[in-house]
C-alpha cells in the first residue's frame, strides 16, 4: 500500500548490549564496545527488518550504534549515514561511573535522577536533560525537513529514543524517562506533514532471546498498515 503523502516513518532501534552491561555505568558519549550478545542482538534485528525498504539509515557515530546501522544499511542497499547529534545524553564527569559511584560523589544529582519531582537533571561537565531533548529535537526537525516522507531507520541509544518521543509528543523530562527501550528494542513512529505524530510500535524486542523472529508484527514492519495485535 502506498504511504499517504507527507508521512515519515521512523524506525528507532537501540544498540545491542555493551561489554560494560554488567556494571550498568553511565555510558553516554563514551565509545564502549558491544558484547558478543550485543552483536547477536543487532544481527537478529537486522534480519527481522530485512524486508523494510529503508530510504535512509542513520546512526549515532558511536560504535555500539554504528554496528547496527551498518547492518541495516547493507540489508537495504543504502548508504550508512552517521551523525554525532544522535548520540546519547552527555553525562560529563559521570561518564563511565556506576550509579553507586554517582551516589557517593554527587548525592544530590543521584537523588534527582531517581526522583519523579520534575527537576531538571544536570550532569556536571555534561548536559541537562532539557538541553539533551533540545539537541535531539533539533536533529529530528532537520531530519523531517530533509526527508518529509519515506522510511528512515535511526540506530541510536535508549535516551535518544526517549528524547525523540518527548520532542514529538511534548512529554516533560520526568515522563520521558518512564519509556524503556531494550537493547535491540524498536520504536516505530509516523510523523505527518504539519507535525502530527502517531506511535505504531513501542519497544518491540527483535533480539534472539525467545524472539528469534519479529513475530506478528512482521508484515507491519515491512510496510503494512495495521498495528500488530
Amino acid at each position: 500500500m502506498t504511504q499517504p503523502f507527507g508521512r515519515l516513518r521512523l524506525y528507532l532501534l537501540r544498540h545491542g548490549e555493551t561489554r560494560t552491561e554488567g556494571r550498568h555505568p553511565f555510558n553516554g558519549w563514551t565509545d564502549v564496545d558491544l558484547s558478543d550478545l550485543g552483536r547477536t542482538q543487532l544481527e537478529a534485528a537486522a534480519r527481522a527488518l530485512l524486508q523494510v525498504p529503508f530510504d535512509r539509515v542513520i546512526s549515532s557515530d558511536l560504535y555500539r550504534a554504528r554496528y547496527g546501522g551498518a547492518l541495516l544499511a547493507s540489508g537495504a542497499g543504502v548508504a550508512h549515514e552517521t551523525d554525532a547529534e544522535w548520540r546519547e545524553m552527555n553525562f560529563g564527569d559521570c561518564e563511565g561511573l556506576e550509579f553507586r559511584e554517582v551516589e557517593e560523589r554527587y548525592p544530590e544529582l543521584a537523588a534527582d535522577v531517581m526522583s519523579p519531582a520534575g527537576k531538571a537533571i544536570a550532569f556536571p561537565g555534561g548536559e541537562t536533560d532539557r538541553d539533551f531533548v533540545g539537541r535531539i529535537g533539533a536533529a529530528l526537525r532537520r531530519l523531517a525537513s530533509e526527508t518529509p516522507e519515506g522510511k528512515v531507520a535511526l540506530v541510536s541509544h535508549s535516551g535518544t529514543g526517549r528524547a525523540v518521543l518527548a520532542s514529538l509528543f511534548g512529554f516533560s523530562t520526568p515522563v520521558m524517562w518512564s519509556f524503556h527501550q531494550d537493547h535491540a528494542g524498536l520504536h516505530v513512529v509516523d510523523v505527518f506533514a504539519g507535525g502530527t505524530a502517531v506511535v505504531r510500535v513501542l519497544n518491540a524486542y527483535l533480539g534472539p532471546e525467545g524472539y528469534a523472529s519479529p513475530g506478528p508484527g512482521a508484515d507491519f514492519l515491512a510496510g503494512g498498515e495495521e498495528v500488530p495485535k
